[in-house]
């Protein structure tokens, strides 16, 4: 449906009334802009890339494009923002659970392969932060999409209580690993293709850590910051910074050495879980570690050259009940599940 203005100021202000913006303000999205988007990757306006059944929604290749130029994104990113929708419409994410809960998770973006490089994502320093066009583009578009095309409105269908910003981009490619296997390897993704991880994922928890020089104090600090977040029973993020990464390197532990002894140092007990108000069948004697298995420890290196600041991602905190949410990897511009 087209909607006319007479100047891009007004468009502007428009997108503010119709409820399209997540607060800032956003591209104007022309039919010129959105039809180039739809040209350049083959699609037309109302082919169907979605569905979300508990909305009674149908996304179409237009909503995508409308939503990454509103983010202010370019052509070139498209197919980013397609896989990325793809993994929050799949079961294992369940899209319209952190959507609506109090708990305020946001879609974190893993991004993998060499599309990391062609678009420039910023693997470096202020990775989480501002100052890189794809990073904040992709993962905004996301969350606009969530908004626009799911219905996923603060105050109507978002319900949570504070959220974080991450609910208006929250994206995070894999940096240098110094020879360690990228994430995106150990999860099985072809070398030489590339993907998205999408995550329901609370704000970064910060591990600052300048004392450690041997891994056994880095791991205390780990350990310290995710004991925390408490048990979800889904997976987590240790986001681990260039200077961390030399300690444990540098000592020669493996990211596989990694997981374990954070797997063996982060047991909860029953009455701890409880007074969460959650896992009321959990006696005192109970233990859990705060993830199932060692395999939901996922290792993402990245970060500024200077300063001992990794960080914890917890998952959303519904992800341990029954609707639960998982992280969930597609390819870009390739079928790595088929």
């Amino acid at each position: 449906m087209a909607h006319c203005v007479e100047s891009e100021i007004e468009a502007i202000e428009y997108a503010y009334k119709q409820g399209w913006t997540d607060g800032l303000p956003v591209v104007p999205p022309t039919q010129d802009r959105v039809d180039e988007i739809l040209r350049r990757w083959g699609y037309d306006a109302g082919d169907e890339v979605g569905r979300v059944p508990e909305r009674h929604r149908v996304i179409t290749a237009e909503m995508v494009a409308a939503n990454l130029v509103m983010a202010g994104g370019t052509p070139d990113m498209f197919q980013v923002a397609l896989a990325s929708l793809e993994a929050i419409l799949d079961d294992r994410y369940n899209v319209v659970g952190p959507s609506a809960s109090t708990g305020g998770a946001a879609p974190l973006i893993m991004v993998h392969g060499p599309v990391i490089e062609t678009l420039d994502f910023n693997t470096e320093t202020a990775i989480l932060g501002a100052g890189n066009r794809a990073n904040l583009t992709v993962g905004r578009a996301l969350n606009l999409i969530i908004q626009n095309a799911v219905g996923s409105i603060p105050g109507a269908l978002d319900q949570a209580t504070i959220a974080h910003a991450g609910r208006i981009a929250y994206c995070l490619p894999e940096g240098e690993t110094g020879g360690w296997p990228s994430q995106g390897i150990e999860i099985g993704i072809p070398e030489g293709v590339s993907a998205v991880s999408v995550f329901a994922a609370e704000a970064p928890h910060s591990v600052a850590d300048h004392a450690h020089n041997e891994p056994d104090g880095l791991i205390e600090s780990f350990a310290r910051i995710i004991l925390a977040t408490h048990y979800t029973g889904a997976a987590i993020v240790v986001l681990i910074c260039p200077e961390h990464r030399a300690v444990f390197q540098r000592a020669g532990w493996t990211k596989n050495e990694i997981r374990h002894a954070l797997f063996e140092t982060t047991r909860i007990s029953g009455h701890e879980i409880r007074c969460t108000g959650r896992h009321d069948y959990l006696t005192s004697e109970d233990t859990l570690s705060i993830v199932p298995a060692r395999d939901d420890i996922w290792i993402i290196c990245g970060g500024g050259a200077a300063g001992g600041h990794s960080a914890i991602i917890p998952p959303w905190l519904g992800s341990g009940r029954g609707e639960g949410s998982r992280p969930v990897t597609k390819g870009v511009g390739a079928c790595i599940d088929c």
